[in-house]
């Protein structure tokens, strides 16, 4: 980012993680399912906007990306398969609630956001769809 004169800021949290964080469940075995089927939601998501956006970004920046975007793969389909294997449900129970989550997350990213960002949705300030994004099922 200094090479390409962007100067670092943090930001707080998104609408989006946060969002999908207080939806896991507190209590185990709940919570184990829960955060693996939000961790898996998250890293798929970020593949598909890490491969809409890498092809407009100069270089060395989308090279980056593309790496990321390979990254992100690997951790959905890890998460997922901790999911089935690490947790004590049925894979109808996983399906159901992996459902219920993509349901809340498809909120999240066709809703209006008031903040843009990475994972955000259709800012609030522009009408319109949004872009197609999110449209991906996972699993």
């Amino acid at each position: 980012m200094k090479g390409m004169g962007i100067a670092f800021r943090r930001l707080s949290a998104s609408r989006y993680a946060g969002t999908l964080r207080n939806s896991i469940r507190s209590d185990e075995p709940g919570r184990l399912l829960d955060s693996l089927l939000t961790g898996a939601i998250i890293e798929a998501r970020s593949c598909e906007r890490f491969a809409a956006v890498a092809p407009h970004l100069p270089e060395p920046m989308g090279d980056f990306y593309r790496g990321l975007l390979a990254s992100e793969a690997r951790h959905f389909q890890n998460y997922l398969a901790l999911a089935r294997s690490e947790c004590e449900a049925s894979a109808d129970t996983i399906e159901r609630r992996l459902d219920e989550l993509l349901e809340i997350e498809s909120g999240l990213i066709t809703g209006r956001d008031a903040q843009f960002r990475f994972h955000s949705g259709v800012p609030a300030e522009q009408p319109g769809e949004a872009n197609g994004m999110g449209n991906t099922r996972i699993g």
